[in-house]
């Protein structure tokens, strides 16, 4: 499947799906919400769900976005798209794929839950062949050096969107209004900066979706 076909398939029926999924304090619902402005600066209408962990800061979060031209039905329990910024996160966000579905995932970002910190058992590994055996497309990106080298290691999140964004019918200028809405003015130009080297990290791998 190209990029392109990625692209226009679901949309093609009127709706797409993003559900982001990671860890609580990684950004998982400002990340949910530059994508949910995006789509409104692209005229599409939005409609978006979240589920939070028991705890605020390190329980498991899943937002989803869900938009198009007109999106009568709730919030799906499955997506087109998943964007995960922990690898354990991106394992569990399988679930939420069918086949021919892609998931971007920060595959070097790893939180270890409890169980891993008491040596109970060892962290999960594994996502590639999970991906592969689900019949799902697969984007791993190394997130949090390209934050680094967008000058602010909290733009991870716009990283992973930046590589997700050939995957989804957003102009540039979309994008630009999408973060100006959801992060801090300050920090915009690195968000700016992540943005495009998660896209340019990614546009080989997608080439082969």
């Amino acid at each position: 499947m190209s990029a392109t076909a990625g692209r226009q398939g679901p949309m093609s029926r009127g709706t797409f799906t993003v559900s982001v999924v990671g860890v609580g304090g990684q950004g998982v619902l400002r990340a949910a919400a530059v994508l949910a402005f995006a789509a409104v600066s692209a005229g599409l209408q939005v409609k978006s769900s979240e589920i939070k962990g028991m705890s605020q800061r390190g329980g498991s979060v899943l937002s989803t976005v869900r938009f198009g031209p007109q999106v009568f039905s709730p919030v799906s329990a499955t997506a087109d798209l998943v964007i995960a910024t922990e690898l354990l996160e991106g394992l569990r966000g399988l679930s939420l794929l069918e086949p021919g579905g892609t998931i971007v995932c920060a595959g070097s970002t790893r939180i270890p839950p409890g169980a891993v910190l008491r040596r109970e058992q060892p962290y999960p590994g594994g996502l590639a062949e999970a991906a592969a055996a689900r019949g799902v497309n697969l984007l791993e990106i190394d997130a949090e050096a390209l934050a680094r080298e967008a000058g602010n290691l909290r733009t991870v999140n716009s990283v992973l969107l930046g590589a997700a964004s050939g995957l989804l019918p957003f102009s540039d200028d979309d994008w630009r209004r999408g973060l100006a809405a959801a992060v801090p003015a300050k920090t915009l130009e690195a968000n700016l900066r992540a943005l495009r080297l998660g896209r340019e990290a990614t546009t080989s791998q997608e080439a082969l979706l």
